[in-house]
C-alpha cells in the first residue's frame, strides 16, 4: 500500500495543470494540514511547485522521473467528465492480466488527448470518435480499438443569449449533437463559439453570450440546476457513439488484441455494478462520487463502434470526411 506522499504524487500525475491543496486533501481523504506537510517536504525534495493561475495556487509535478520504477506502464487519455468509471475495471484487469499499471491522465478536450495520443506522450485515449477520425486521417497513427459510453450530454437553451449564437468545443461529439439540434429546429446559426474547457462553456451560458450549447455530465447536471431548458439529449439525436478507445498504430498489434478484450470485458463487467466503481474514478477526476452515482444514469455503454451508423450521422450532419471507407481502415477489426 502506498504511504500519503506517494499517493500525492500519483494524484497530481493524473493531473497535469495542477491541484488546489484543499483538492488533494479532498480527494484522498487527508486533512489539509497533512496534505501541507506533504507539498512543503516535496517543495524540498523538488518533485512539485506551486504555480498561480488567473488567482489559485496549484500544486504542479515537475520532476516525475524521480519515481519512475520498472512497472510496466500504459497512459491513458480522458476528457474529464462521468462518462469513464468503467475504466476502474479496466485497470484492474490490466493489472491482474497483463501485469500492466494504468496511469490515467484527465485532459479538458478531446484535441488535446489524442494529439497526445498522435506524438506518443499516450499510449490510449478515450475521446471523441470524430476526434479520433480526423486525426487518423491526418496522421495514419491513430487505430480505434474499443466502444464506450454515449449519451450523458445534452443541447441547452439560453432565451437571453445573442439570437442564433452557439456554443461547443472543437471537432467532438458535442459539435455533432449540437449541429444535428440545430438541424432538427430549423436553426441557421450566425456565430458558433469554441472552448477548450467545458466549464467555460457554462459560464458563456450564464453571462448570456449564446443562445445554444452543448455539454456533457456533469456540466449538464449543473444547467439543469441553473434552470436552463434542455431542449435535446445527443442519444435522441441519433449519436450512438461518442468516446471511443484509440491506440497508437505503432503499438503491438498482439499487445492491441489483448487490451481490447480485456477493454471490451471492463465495460461488461461495469455494466453489471456500475456504483462498485465509481470511488476510484472519482479520484482521478476529481468529480464527487455523489455527482457520478447520479449522472451515469445518462450514459449507456457498448463494445461496438457502428460504422453504419456513424457514417450516415456525418452525412446528415454535413460533415465531409475524404472518402467513407476511411472509417472501416481506422476502425480495429480482429
Amino acid at each position: 500500500m502506498m504511504d500519503s506522499k506517494s499517493k500525492v504524487i500519483e494524484l497530481l500525475s493524473s493531473h497535469p495543470k495542477g491541484l488546489r491543496q484543499v483538492d488533494i486533501a479532498r480527494m484522498l481523504g487527508l486533512s489539509r494540514s497533512r496534505v501541507s506537510e506533504i507539498v512543503k517536504e516535496l517543495e524540498q525534495e523538488g518533485i512539485v511547485e506551486r504555480i498561480k493561475d488567473e488567482g489559485i495556487i496549484r500544486i504542479v509535478l515537475k520532476s516525475p522521473s524521480k519515481y519512475v520504477d520498472k512497472t510496466k506502464r500504459l497512459k491513458l487519455g480522458i476528457i474529464w467528465s462521468s462518462e469513464y468509471p468503467f475504466i476502474s475495471v479496466f485497470a484492474k484487469l490490466l493489472r491482474r492480466n497483463l501485469d500492466y499499471d494504468l496511469k490515467v491522465i484527465v485532459y479538458d478536450n478531446g484535441i488535446d488527448a489524442t494529439w497526445d495520443l498522435v506524438v506518443g506522450r499516450i499510449d490510449l485515449a478515450l475521446t471523441p470518435l470524430i476526434t479520433q477520425i480526423y486525426y487518423g486521417v491526418l496522421t495514419n497513427r491513430v487505430k480505434i480499438i474499443g466502444g464506450g459510453a454515449f449519451g450523458g450530454a445534452s443541447v441547452f437553451y439560453n432565451p437571453k443569449g445573442p439570437e442564433n449564437t452557439t456554443a461547443s468545443s472543437k471537432i467532438s461529439t458535442m459539435e455533432l449533437c449540437l449541429t444535428k439540434a440545430l438541424k432538427e429546429l430549423g436553426v441557421t446559426y450566425d456565430d458558433r463559439k469554441y472552448f477548450d474547457k467545458g466549464n467555460d462553456i457554462v459560464v458563456a451560458i450564464a453571462l448570456n453570450k449564446v443562445m445554444y450549447a452543448a455539454v456533457w455530465e456533469p456540466l449538464a447536471l449543473k444547467l439543469r440546476r441553473m434552470g436552463y431548458k434542455e431542449i435535446y439529449s445527443c442519444t435522441e439525436l441519433g449519436l450512438c457513439n461518442c468516446c471511443t478507445l484509440a491506440s497508437t498504430t505503432y503499438m503491438d498489434e498482439n499487445l492491441v488484441e489483448k487490451i481490447k478484450k480485456i477493454y471490451d470485458k471492463s465495460i461488461e463487467l461495469f455494466k453489471k455494478d456500475p456504483n462498485k466503481w465509481l470511488n476510484w474514478y472519482s479520484m482521478k477526476t476529481g468529480i464527487d462520487v455523489t455527482i457520478l452515482r447520479y449522472t451515469i444514469k445518462n450514459y449507456e455503454y457498448t463494445t461496438i463502434i457502428d460504422v453504419h451508423k456513424n457514417t450516415k450521422l456525418f452525412e446528415e450532419i454535413g460533415i465531409r470526411i475524404p472518402k467513407p471507407s476511411v472509417i472501416k481502415e481506422i476502425v480495429y477489426t480482429q
